[in-house]
């Protein structure tokens, strides 16, 4: 007996013993009918899917030409739910065919019903509708729909960023064990950074609509580039997807096969890199477990009494898609991407895909069996070589094909001319003319080299002032803070206005990393933080501090900022020229940054950061640090470099936090589907959790050029850590004190810090003409206990304590939050009892300093030693 479901009401339904064929029987519960393929394997296989009547055209309609067709063909499933619509025209995607919206393409079988390569069909999801928002993201408009879900163009509102956000539709999201499966995939490809693939963000759930945020590309796709200006000339389409072959074979060396490749997933930004689209978010076989069903056709097979569900449904694009995967997507490996990447070289060739036929199951058969199409003939201007790369690559035995891309790229390398090394040999006359460039660029920035000195100068009048200003005006004390604080943030925002800047981008991720509990308790803090201001009277020298601040901000915006963006402007403009030049010319991305590094001097970095950002300046660093053999200044010693690197601390672990609830959620509704208790499937799921986190983290183990090993190698290692993680073997215990952690972390130091502050000055607004007489006090400069008068007591705790000592206990602990976690807070108690109670403890006063400031030094002294243990734990 064999058990399948149905695919309407997933009613359990036996089957005796089916002979091989096609069958289309009814539901007994339901009464629908359904189509079930039997293979004729030991044991058989079953393919279980949705039946409906093929659209057929109304009477009278003109009858497609065959250009029309082909079309048709070539943009079946090449507008559903891939990213690369993130690159495309606002205008809406053609109807493929009468009646057929923009659904995904049907197979046929001989009588004329059609069985969806995928299970949604859209009727789920109204057509226009569409959300304006989704969780930290603004709708901006509708790129496209498809089988999957659908992609807009969306702004990240924490970090101002524009994004592709795709939506996974309603009927796979209520599929617990698919959902989880596909979330497992999608996470693992995000941990994946390459210059040629399209970086996958995030990913979340709003209102029970999942989504995934990844990486705009401004431009195109090969695909509407093709479309757009016709076929491409030989070298320029070699080149592209010499890229794309770049950016697959990482993937391929990470484990993943991607199963889509196609022009319009290969997008082309406006500097010339081509990055592959969707990988991730297709089905790849490394993760799949076997006990899970696809989100719509299914085969199943009985061993002794067990239902096992396995892939089997055809995924990808007929047009690129290659014939093995056309018969069994999930028994494919890294060739079959070999083979669309060579149809996809044929469509940017010949400005058509290699076949074409108004059936789709007509155009799997055609790849299956019909010889490859004279490429030469359809366009003459195709050299020998070339031909010879497509028509190796599109063999119809993956056997018979390159083994690896590592051979199709050497293949490409060697048509371009350029040599089979790795990294980047530049000519002489390309680098004398890329080390004008830098040197005409570092040029222009002399004065903004100036920055360091100028922000330590201000520094240094910031902390005189507060230092004299008490002595001839206490309330003014503000000032000099205030005007180093409002100084660096106008001239931080007013930068933002021309481009990306590092301190302003991390500190956006880290707010946007924080929890509603930690925004509340800061929100509190700054209305605490105005009250004492406004009560203590010291809002005078705050205001003066704020205007003058802003002066000094705007001031050197625009005589350094402004200044250095307009002069470098020029010689920025040919270096984004000759770095697009070079990646046409097919340069490996990794090696033309090392040249680029290599070459451009001592002030390498000013223009390596304009060119390719904060983020990859660092990272470049990163990688030449060991190197002995470059000599130019590779440190991170400004204040920018260790402020930007302690909030990358905070926001990875805080997302890694995150993401481990997230993964945990959605693996424990999949266990509950599958009839584990709520209590072990929460158990369970946050350990599957912990599993997937650390396999995506874990680097491909080498196994030399095989990338069908190292594919086979993770599959079985996912899957045996996601086994042990259900069966309590995989053990990753949950931190037991974490809430104890959280009630001694730094929302509760700054808590208990704005507390203090409240009660010193509403306590010092107490006493009639306080302020006043401490002014007076300073100016004669004496500071002892009797002419001082702050020991005003309070009566919260019937002790008698300086108010002073508990302004600066409040101040402190109010900064000891920066620092995060619970490490820091014990060094903070100790020291907040010293400083409030230390003179009633008998510590002595030192000199014409009372008991109270001694308290107070000693108090910051313990302070240091735990903001240096909790950030290096942090």
């Amino acid at each position: 007996m064999i058990q399948i479901e149905c695919p309407h009401c997933s009613a359990r339904l036996q089957l005796g013993d089916p002979k091989p064929g096609r069958y289309q029987p009814t539901c007994k519960k339901c009464a629908a009918t359904f189509l079930i393929q039997v293979s004729d394997d030991d044991p058989p296989r079953v393919r279980v899917g949705k039946a409906k009547q093929a659209t057929r055209p109304p009477s009278g309609a003109a009858t497609r030409t065959k250009a029309a067709v082909e079309q048709t063909v070539d943009q079946t499933l090449d507008q559903d739910s891939s990213p690369a619509a993130s690159s495309r025209k606002s205008s809406p995607p053609p109807n493929v065919s009468a009646g057929s919206g923009n659904r995904p393409a049907a197979t046929s079988d001989p009588d004329g019903d059609a069985v969806e390569d995928r299970s949604d069909d859209g009727s789920d999801e109204a057509v226009n509708a569409g959300p304006s928002r989704l969780g930290g993201y603004r709708i901006v408009r509708l790129l496209g729909r498809g089988a999957m879900g659908a992609v807009y163009q969306a702004k990240q509102v924490s970090l101002d960023r524009d994004v592709a956000l795709k939506t996974i539709r309603t009927r796979l999201a209520e599929n617990p064990a698919s959902l989880a499966r596909f979330t497992r995939e999608a996470y693992a490809a995000a941990q994946l950074s390459h210059h040629n693939v399209v970086q996958i963000y995030d990913f979340g759930e709003d209102d029970g609509q999942l989504f995934f945020s990844m990486e705009w590309i401004r431009g195109g796709s090969l695909g509407d580039l093709v479309r757009d200006k016709g076929s491409l000339e030989p070298k320029r389409a070699a080149t592209y997807i010499l890229q794309a072959a770049r950016g697959l074979q990482f993937a391929h060396r990470s484990g993943m096969v991607h199963r889509d490749v196609k022009p319009a997933n290969l997008l082309l930004s406006d500097d010339g890199v081509v990055k592959v689209a969707d990988l991730g978010l297709v089905k790849v076989p490394d993760q799949i477990e076997p006990e899970s069903s696809d989100e719509g056709l299914s085969y199943s097979g009985l061993q002794s009494g067990t239902q096992v569900t396995m892939q089997g449904t055809a995924i990808g694009t007929p047009a690129y898609m290659a014939p093995e995967q056309g018969a069994d997507a999930t028994a494919v490996d890294h060739r079959a991407d070999i083979y669309s990447l060579g149809c996809s070289l044929f469509y940017l060739l010949a400005g058509r895909s290699p076949y074409s036929g108004t059936q789709v199951s007509e155009v799997i058969e055609q790849h299956a069996r019909s010889p490859l199409p004279d490429l030469a003939e359809i366009n003459s201007r195709v050299p020998e070589p070339l031909c010879q790369i497509v028509a190796k690559a599109m063999a119809k035995r993956p056997s018979d094909r390159y083994g690896s891309l590592a051979e199709m790229i050497d293949a490409l390398q060697s048509f371009l001319g350029i040599e089979s090394l790795m990294g980047f040999s530049p000519s002489s006359d390309q680098a004398d003319r890329w080390e004008s460039i830098a040197a005409a660029y570092a040029k222009t920035q002399v004065v903004k080299q100036l920055s360091g000195k100028l922000f330590v100068a201000l520094a240094a009048v910031s902390i005189l002032l507060t230092i004299v200003l008490p002595f001839w005006y206490w309330r003014a004390i503000l000032l000099g803070p205030m005007l180093l604080a409002t100084a660096c943030i106008v001239a931080i925002v007013l930068a933002t206005t021309m481009g990306q800047v590092a301190i302003a981008n991390h500190v956006r991720r880290w707010v946007g990393s924080l929890s509603w509990i930690e925004i509340g308790a800061a929100s509190l803090a700054s209305l605490v933080a105005l009250a004492v201001v406004l009560v203590s009277g010291l809002w005078i020298g705050a205001l003066l501090g704020v205007v003058l601040g802003a002066a000094v901000g705007t001031g050197y915006h625009f005589a350094v900022t402004v200044t250095a963006a307009k002069s470098g402007q020029p010689p920025l403009d040919d270096a984004r020229r000759f770095v697009r030049d070079l990646r046409i010319e097919g340069a490996d991305e990794e090696g033309l940054r090392d040249f680029l590094a290599r070459y451009a001097g001592k002030g390498w970095q000013a223009i390596y950061e304009a060119l390719f950002g904060y983020d990859a300046l660092v990272e470049k660093r990163r990688r030449l640090s060991p190197d002995v053999s470059f000599t130019g200044p590779v440190g991170e010693g400004s204040l920018r470099d260790r402020l930007c690197a302690a909030l990358d601390r905070k926001i990875d672990a805080r997302r890694e936090a995150v993401d481990r609830r997230k993964l945990a959620e959605l693996e424990q509704r999949s266990l509950i589907s599958q009839g584990v208790s709520a209590a072990e499937a929460r158990e369970q799921g946050w350990e599957m959790a912990s599993a997937i986190m650390e396999s995506a983290r874990q680097a491909a183990e080498s196994f030399g050029k095989d990338e069908k090993v190292i594919a086979e190698a993770k599959r079985k290692r996912i899957k045996a850590m996601l086994a042990d993680a259900r069966s309590g073997r995989y053990k990753r215990p949950r931190d037991r004190f974490a809430a104890l952690k959280f009630a001694f972390s730094g929302v509760s130091r700054l808590l208990v810090g704005c507390l203090l502050l409240a009660v010193f000055a509403f306590a010092a607004q107490s006493e009639e003409g306080l302020a006043s007489e401490v002014a007076q006090t300073v100016g004669r400069g004496q500071l002892d206990g009797e002419t001082l008068p702050l020991d005003a007591t309070t009566d919260a705790l019937g002790i008698t304590v300086s108010l002073w000592s508990v302004g600066i206990a409040g101040m402190l602990l109010c900064l000891s939050a920066f620092v995060s976690g619970w490490r820091m807070t014990p060094f903070a108690v100790a020291a907040t009892i010293v400083i409030l109670f230390g003179a009633k403890l008998g510590l002595p006063g030192v000199g014409p300093a009372p008991a109270w400031m001694v308290a107070a030094a000693v108090g910051l002294v313990i302070y240091l030693p735990g903001v240096l243990y909790g950030e290096s734990k942090s």
